[in-house]
Order: structure tokens, then C-alpha cells, then sequence
């Protein structure tokens, strides 16, 4: 019941709201921003967060600054309407750190949207640093989007663990696929007990029980999603390996990569665990960062 009533919550939030800096990485995330939005039904709303407290900073943010804010805003509403005339947009400018500005207005959004910039590994953790804020305090789902000049297949990935949170990643990812009638491929990966890897020796029959044991695993991960989204598309991927390297391999050429959190609060790789924390700083396409506790669902 809990659970209806958080996804009811959701369904009512008509906004996606998307962080802007007049930069590259930000127009990316406006494009990718506009596109979800449509695909809900919901506004979007483009939010520029100075970082300046009011109270003695008179001299520093005057009219010129503010024109100049006003600009840009206006140019990137106008990348936002490109190939979405009936979508509706909103500029905000807000004087608040773009981390504090973009998490109080999660209270409120179906989904937060964050560009991030990706060159040298060193840059990846520095440029990243905000959408680790806002994945670590929103109370909605998090889009994160590099710059990407790939033409991506109609695809969306999921890992699947048969954890909590890979559980609602699963459903998210399916409403995102269904949404736009891309392929669900669902990746369950998985490694030998390290005990006995380390000691080098394996019973013959564990490999076949263990693998029965995964295959359990996934089976019960993408259960429903038949009933729920009977046009939906659904592949499956069982496989021994490193689960970042497995579901960075999957995603080279998806349109986006579905991860869970464990809820709100905490040291963003502590809140994403390992995979979901290395996904979102080296994946080469957009990651939505699903909450078990707050499963996003569509405005339509």
C-alpha cells in the first residue's frame, strides 16, 4: 500500500526539472531533459543556480549579470522546444548553490536532470561532483547525461541482482523502454564464490547449481513485466563476470542505463553502492538513477 501511494505521489508531479549552466554538458542535458518531459507529458523547467547568497552580494549580482542569466536561459528553453512545439517551458534563476537549488526542487519534480563533462579520468570525479549531490539528496529520480556524439539503438539496460533496489531499477527501466518503444535488456551478472576462487579449487557441481541459482535470480527480477507492459521487448542476459564491466559493455551502445540507489542521505558512493557509482561516473550514455523508496512513474 505504501508503495501505491508513493508511485500515486509521483504520478502527480508534472515537472522535469533540469540544471543549467549555459555550457555544453548542460545543452546535452537540456535535449535529453525536453525528450523526457514529452515522453511524460510534464513541463519542463530550466533552472540556473547562481551559488550567491543575497544578503551582501548586492554588488556582485547586478542587472548586467542578470540580463546576461536571463539570455542564456532564453537560448537554451529555445534548444529545449527544438523538435517539441507543444512542450511547455519554464526559466528560473535561482541564487542558491546548484546542488541545494536542484534537490529542494526534487521535493516536487517526477525527475531531476544534471549534465556532466567527461574528459581525463581526474575530470570525470571533479565534473561529477554535482550530479553526486543531487543523486545524494533528491527525493525523485536522477537523470545524469554526458556529452555524447554516438547515435545510440533504441535500447535501454538494467542490472538486475534481485536486490531492492535493482528491483525498482528494473521496473523503472521498463517504464522508460515502454515509454519509447525501445528494447528492455535486463543483465544479470555474477562471479564464483571468492572462497573458493581464492583457494582455486571448485566442486563440479557448484558451476551448474550456482548458475541455476542466478538464472532464479534474473527469472524472478523481470517477473510481471509481461502483465505490466505486454508490447514490451525484453532480452535477457545471464553471464559470469565483473557486474560494472558487464553492464558498461551493455550499455556501449544503449540509449540509456538504468541503476538503483539505497535511498536519500549518506556519501554518494556509499548511496549508489560500487556499480551504480561507477556507472554513473564512466557509462557513455545517460543513467537514471532510480530510488527504491520513490518509483517514478509517467505523468501520462
Amino acid at each position: 500500500m505504501e508503495s501505491d501511494l508513493r508511485e500515486g505521489e509521483l504520478l502527480m508531479r508534472s515537472e522535469v526539472v533540469v540544471g543549467v549552466a549555459g555550457t555544453p554538458s548542460s545543452e546535452d542535458a537540456v535535449r535529453w531533459g525536453a525528450a523526457a518531459a514529452d515522453a511524460r507529458g510534464a513541463d519542463l523547467v530550466l533552472v540556473h543556480a547562481v551559488g550567491l547568497p543575497v544578503a551582501g552580494y548586492e554588488g556582485v549580482w547586478d542587472d548586467a549579470a542578470g540580463q546576461g542569466v536571463a539570455d542564456m536561459l532564453a537560448r537554451e528553453a529555445a534548444v529545449a522546444a527544438e523538435g517539441h512545439p507543444d512542450l511547455k517551458v519554464r526559466t528560473e534563476i535561482d541564487m542558491e548553490s546548484p546542488g541545494a537549488a536542484l534537490t529542494r526542487r526534487s521535493e516536487t519534480a517526477a525527475l531531476l536532470v544534471v549534465g556532466t563533462r567527461r574528459t581525463t579520468p581526474q575530470h570525470r570525479v571533479f565534473s561529477g561532483s554535482l550530479a553526486y549531490q543531487v543523486v545524494a539528496g533528491s527525493q525523485c529520480p536522477v537523470g545524469v547525461v554526458p556529452p555524447s556524439s554516438r547515435v545510440p539503438e533504441n535500447r535501454v539496460v538494467v542490472g538486475a541482482d534481485g536486490s531492492r533496489d535493482s528491483l525498482a531499477a528494473v521496473r523503472a527501466a521498463a517504464r522508460e523502454a515502454d515509454r519509447t518503444g525501445a528494447v528492455l535488456h535486463v543483465v544479470h551478472a555474477w562471479k564464483e564464490p571468492t572462497v573458493l576462487a581464492s583457494v582455486g579449487w571448485v566442486p563440479p557441481e557448484l558451476p551448474s547449481s550456482v548458475k541455476d541459482e542466478e538464472r532464479v535470480v534474473l527469472a524472478e527480477s523481470t517477473a510481471g513485466l509481461a502483465e505490466d507492459y505486454p508490447d514490451l521487448e525484453v532480452e535477457r542476459t545471464l553471464v559470469e563476470a565483473d557486474p560494472a564491466s558487464a553492464l558498461l559493455a551493455a550499455a556501449a551502445t544503449a540509449r540509456l542505463l538504468v541503476v538503483g540507489s539505497h535511498g536519500r542521505g549518506g556519501v554518494a558512493r556509499m548511496l549508489l553502492g560500487s556499480v551504480s557509482h561507477a556507472m554513473v561516473l564512466h557509462a557513455p550514455c545517460p543513467v537514471l538513477v532510480a530510488r527504491a523508496d520513490r518509483t517514478e512513474s509517467g505523468a501520462r
